[in-house]
């Protein structure tokens, strides 16, 4: 079961080479900018300065999401680095 859910991501995100595919790779830059992954899931309220709990707890749900996708493609550090937005058209 974990093998084809595993090679259902494949297909759907990248080339048998590994790399992000047309659509998919739009699609992984948006979520890796709406997770904002690569920062610290702590998030403080530009109010009170003080640490917002439910804030954070979302950032981090987003990143496990984002993480998860990209473990089960198995993208290279250097291919999430790299994936940017491109602008709307």
């Amino acid at each position: 079961m974990i093998g084809s859910r595993k090679r259902a991501y494949q297909r759907l995100f990248v080339t048998r080479e590994g790399e992000p595919q047309g659509d998919a790779r739009a699609v992984l830059a948006d979520l890796k900018r709406f997770a904002r992954l690569g920062e610290a899931p702590l998030v403080v309220s530009p109010l009170t300065g003080a640490v917002d709990p439910v804030a954070s707890a979302v950032r981090a749900g987003r990143q496990e999401v984002v993480q998860r996708i990209l473990a089960m493609v198995h993208l290279n550090d250097r291919a999430v680095f790299n994936l940017k937005e491109e602008a709307d058209g």
